[in-house]
C-alpha cells in the first residue's frame, strides 16, 4: 500500500468533483459550499449513519434510497445548513434537489444522494441551490481540493488521503474526504467521510468492512461527547480498475487500506478539534471485555474535568480515577494502574511517587500522548483518540450561527 501525493476522493479512476458559492447560510461569505462528487459509471454505495434518534432528513431519504435503488451517479453535499429537525419538508426539499440535478446533469431519478452539514432546524434555501447546478456542472472535473473546502464548517483544514493498492490482479486506489472538528462522539458526529474506490466488490460484504472499519476509527473518536443529527459516511465502488476482489486475502488487504484510511481521518479530525491543542490517546487495557474497556476509555475521554486537565497539562490522576469509577463498568478499585506513555504514575490505584509529578507534566506539554488504564480483570482492550478543552471551544460554539 502506497499514500498517494495530494490524494482524495477524486484520485480512483473515474470519480470527479465540483464545488461553488451558493451562500447557503444566507452570510454572504463567500464561502465554497456546495459541492458534488461524481462518478464515470454507476456506483455500489455502503454508508453508515449516525445512531442519533433524531436524524437529519437526508439521512432518512438516504437510507430509503440504499433499500431501493442499487446504483448511484454520486452525492450532492452542502455545508452552512444541516436540513435537519425540518419535518416532511427537509425530505422533500431533499428530494426535488437531488433529483433536479440528476435530470439537469442526464441522470436517472434517484441516483444521486444527498448529505448535509451545519446548523439544524432551517430550510434548505432550494432555489440557491436549484440555481447554482449550472456553474456547478460546468465546473466538474477530475480536482478534489475544492470540494473537500466546500464540506468543512468549524473546520481550521481540509482532510483527504488516498493510498494505492498492489494485488496480484493489478492495482486499484482508495480515496477520502471528510470534515468535522466538533460535535464528535461515539457513533459518529458532525462528521461526514466520502470514500471512492475504483475497485469492484459485492456491495454485502464492502458493507460489512464498511462497519467495522467505522467501529474502529470514526466510532473510537471524541471530541466534546456530543452526537449530533447528520454524521455519514459513504463508500462508492465503480469497479473501473476491472479488478474484483473476490478470495479472503484480497478481500482483507482492502478492509486493511480502508482503516488506514480511515483512521488517518479519525486522527485529522480529533487533531482539528473545535479549539484543540493536544491530541490525546485513552487506552484502557485488561478489562472484564473490550465493549467494558470502550466504555471506560470513553466515559474519560468525554469528561470535561478530564478534558481541561489536558489543557492545563495537569497530572490530576484523581479525574482519571473517578471518570473510571464513574463508567460503571466492573473493576476492582484498589488494583488500577495508570500510565501516561511508559511511565508508570499510579499503581494498584496509588500514586507510586510525588516526585514523578514533573515528568508526567512534561509528557502532558507534549502535543501527543497516550494514557494507559490496566484494570488487571481479563484481556479486554480499546483505545479512544480525544483532545483537551481550551478557551478556543468555548468562543467557536457559543456563537456558531452568527
Amino acid at each position: 500500500m502506497k499514500i498517494v501525493e495530494n490524494g482524495g476522493v477524486c484520485t480512483p479512476l473515474g470519480f470527479s468533483s465540483a464545488a461553488v458559492v451558493a451562500d447557503i447560510k444566507g452570510n454572504g461569505s463567500g464561502k465554497l459550499d456546495l459541492a458534488v462528487l461524481t462518478s464515470e459509471i454507476p456506483c455500489e454505495v455502503a454508508a453508515v449513519f449516525t445512531k442519533n434518534r433524531v436524524k437529519a432528513a437526508p439521512i432518512i431519504a438516504a437510507m430509503d434510497q440504499l433499500k431501493k435503488v442499487s446504483r448511484f451517479s454520486g452525492i450532492i453535499v452542502n455545508s452552512g445548513n444541516a436540513n435537519a429537525c425540518t419535518g416532511k419538508q427537509g425530505i422533500e426539499d431533499y428530494k426535488t434537489i437531488t433529483n433536479s440535478f440528476a435530470q439537469k446533469f442526464g441522470h436517472p431519478a434517484d441516483t444521486f444522494l444527498m448529505s448535509s452539514t451545519g446548523v439544524i432546524g432551517v430550510r434548505l434555501p432550494v432555489d440557491k441551490i436549484l440555481k447554482s447546478f449550472d456553474e456547478l456542472i460546468d465546473k466538474i472535473d477530475d480536482e478534489d481540493d475544492e470540494f473537500t473546502r466546500a464540506i468543512m464548517t468549524t473546520d481550521t483544514k481540509p482532510k483527504k488521503l488516498a493510498v494505492l493498492v498492489e494485488t496480484s490482479k493489478g492495482v486499484y486506489v482508495i480515496g477520502a474526504a471528510a470534515k468535522g472538528a466538533g460535535m464528535i462522539a461515539p457513533s459518529m458526529a458532525t462528521m461526514l467521510s466520502f470514500i471512492t474506490t475504483d475497485v469492484s466488490i459485492e456491495k454485502d460484504k464492502m458493507q460489512d468492512i464498511l462497519s467495522k472499519v467505522v467501529e474502529k476509527s470514526f466510532n473510537s473518536i471524541t471530541v466534546d461527547g456530543d452526537m449530533s443529527t447528520n454524521d455519514s459516511v459513504f463508500l462508492f465502488s465503480n469497479g473501473l480498475s476491472g479488478i474484483v476482489l473476490t478470495n479472503d486475502e484480497e478481500i482483507k488487504q482492502f478492509e486493511e487500506a480502508l482503516l488506514y484510511i480511515c483512521r488517518y481521518l479519525a486522527k485529522e479530525i480529533v487533531l482539528d478539534g473545535e479549539g484543540a491543542t493536544k491530541l490525546v490517546h485513552i487506552t484502557v487495557k485488561n478489562a472484564k471485555s473490550s465493549e467494558d474497556a470502550k466504555t471506560c476509555a470513553f466515559k474519560i475521554a468525554n469528561s470535561p474535568l478530564v478534558k481541561t486537565m489536558f489543557f492545563g497539562s495537569d497530572p490530576n490522576w484523581g479525574r482519571l480515577m473517578a471518570s473510571i469509577g464513574a463508567s460503571l463498568i466492573d473493576i476492582n478499585p484498589d488494583t488500577i494502574d495508570i500510565y501516561f506513555n511508559d511511565l508508570k504514575y499510579v499503581e494498584n490505584s496509588s500514586l507510586i511517587d510525588p516526585s514523578l509529578e514533573k515528568n508526567v507534566h512534561n509528557i502532558m506539554l507534549q502535543n501527543e500522548y497516550e494514557i494507559v488504564i490496566d484494570l488487571k480483570l481479563g484481556k479486554g482492550a480499546s483505545s479512544v483518540m480525544t483532545c483537551d478543552f481550551s478557551y478556543d471551544y468555548v468562543k467557536i460554539n457559543a456563537d456558531y450561527r452568527s
